[in-house]
């Protein structure tokens, strides 16, 4: 589960010894080496990390505006023109007839 702006997430120490780091991603950028997340930790720092697969944990989703939140506005029904339906085109006939073999 790839973090989106606004999850918690939370990364291993990079000692023995040390907590764990955990904080709320704050940008999410795409580029050429990859995915960067911008994330502001618990402890006040900020920091841009590319980690790699596995290594950052995403501890707990963002509260996103969902489609199952109220009913859904409907849609205008499309005001139809009567037309009539079209015939289909006849071939054009008189076109040039194929030659036989060549020789």
């Amino acid at each position: 589960m790839e973090p989106k702006t606004g999850d918690r997430v939370s990364l291993d120490a990079k000692k023995v010894g040390q907590t764990r780091r955990a904080g709320k991603v704050r940008s999410v950028t795409q580029g050429v080496s990859g995915i960067r997340y911008e994330i502001a930790w618990d402890d006040g720092s900020v920091s841009v990390i590319a980690p790699g697969a596995g290594v950052l944990l995403v501890e707990g989703r963002s509260a996103r505006p969902s489609a199952s939140k109220g009913p859904k506005p409907k849609a205008k029904a499309k005001a139809s023109k009567s037309k009539a339906p079209k015939a289909p085109k006849a071939k054009k006939s008189g076109s040039k007839a194929k030659t036989g073999k060549r020789r």
